[in-house]
């Protein structure tokens, strides 16, 4: 995960085992497409296209608001002093108070570039089937462990 603010980074990667960088991530609009943007050192490691507000899903918000209410997981993998995890496990966490505004679905274009410190290009991406865009108020609240692998 990839943002532009100090806090989160810290925080997220602390309380849920989101691994987490700083970089440039950008959204924008340009007419009928919707653009999102990663930099990383000043250098393009990401680029998605998608047909913007190009069909709106049905159901107001229902399907989205069941798709993010899913059970979502981390590996959190926090090293001690001497390299070896200190913190190994499987972090699981559910969104609350999830209010969905709009939610369309479209055709969608990834453009991956390859860098050292951004790997975003070794996601091994074969097909894209579509593309998401939602705007949504939602709550990440505490989440809870599935599993200590140090004391397994």
């Amino acid at each position: 995960m990839y943002l532009d603010d100090d806090p989160p980074i810290s925080a997220g990667r602390e309380i849920w085992g989101f691994p987490k960088k700083y970089a440039h991530p950008k959204l924008e609009i340009v007419k009928d497409t919707l653009t999102g943007t990663l930099e990383y050192a000043g250098q393009l490691v990401a680029m998605g296209t998608m047909g913007y507000k190009h069909e709106a899903m049905a159901g107001n918000g229902e399907r989205t608001t069941a798709l993010l209410a899913k059970t979502q997981i981390n590996l959190k993998l926090i090293p001690g002093v001497d390299g070896r995890p200190e913190i190994c496990q499987l972090v699981a966490y559910n969104l609350t108070d999830i209010v969905v505004k709009g939610s369309w679905l479209g055709p969608g274009r990834l453009h991956l570039v390859p860098h050292v410190n951004a790997p975003v290009a070794d996601f091994p991406v074969r097909k894209i089937i579509g593309a998401h865009h939602f705007v949504a108020d939602l709550t990440l609240p505490y989440g809870r462990v599935l599993h200590d692998y140090n004391k397994a």
